[in-house]
């Protein structure tokens, strides 16, 4: 591996718990129905979607900025305070960068509130740096966002590896002809099957790497 792509939530820090509710708690706070498929739908979205997606389709009536507003407030404590790296992945990021390894990360998070956690874990040396779906207007379900990475790090897919959990990023980083890592999550787990087929390797940690 010469380049590595890697996506930050439930790939390297354990946040995928945080995000998981945010949603549910929000409509529960404010009075609205929480739909069964909930977690489904707004599993593939940033959050500017999963605003409009609440407004056009559960009747929230909150402006989009209000509702990105209350959930960034939630998780923005959890990213400065509490959320972990994924076991044994400090380890790996210290192997990689010393080999001289070029990385960065491609997130449909928001700069804004994962920066406080990417600081408090020590994590900003590692990575030439930082770029969010917001920012390329591309998405993670189509190979696009991922070119766009990998140009930025001056690799090619011959030597460059993308590192995802989710299901819909793998697929979208297949397309474009990516090798794909995919890394276990618990909330991924109901994908786990159809990820490890996907997927050029599975790994269950980074301890399987080191």
């Amino acid at each position: 591996m010469k380049n590595i792509i890697f996506d930050l939530d439930g790939t390297l820090i354990d946040s995928m718990p945080v995000w998981k509710n945010t949603g549910q708690n929000f409509l529960e706070n404010h009075g609205f129905v929480v739909p069964e498929n909930l977690h489904s739908v707004v599993k593939t979205q940033t959050l500017g979607q999963t605003a409009e997606y609440f407004r056009t389709h559960l009747g929230v009536t909150h402006s989009t900025e209000d509702i990105t507003k209350e959930i960034i407030n939630f998780v923005e404590d959890a990213y400065r305070n509490t959320i972990p790296l994924k076991p044994y992945a400090k380890e790996f990021l210290d192997k990689e960068y010393k080999k001289g390894t070029k990385m960065c990360i491609l997130t449909a998070s928001e700069s804004s509130y994962i920066q406080p956690a990417l600081e408090r874990l020590d994590l900003l040396k590692y990575f030439q740096f930082i770029l969010t779906c917001t920012e390329t207007g591309h998405y993670k379900n189509q190979p696009e966002v991922f070119r766009i990475a990998m140009n930025k790090l001056g690799g090619n897919l011959e030597n460059t590896v993308v590192f995802e959990d989710a299901l819909y990023a793998v697929e979208g980083a297949k397309k474009g002809g990516f090798t794909v890592y995919a890394v276990a999550d618990p909330v991924t787990e109901a994908d786990s099957k159809i990820i490890q087929s996907v997927a050029d390797r599975y790994i269950k940690s980074y301890k399987d790497l080191l």
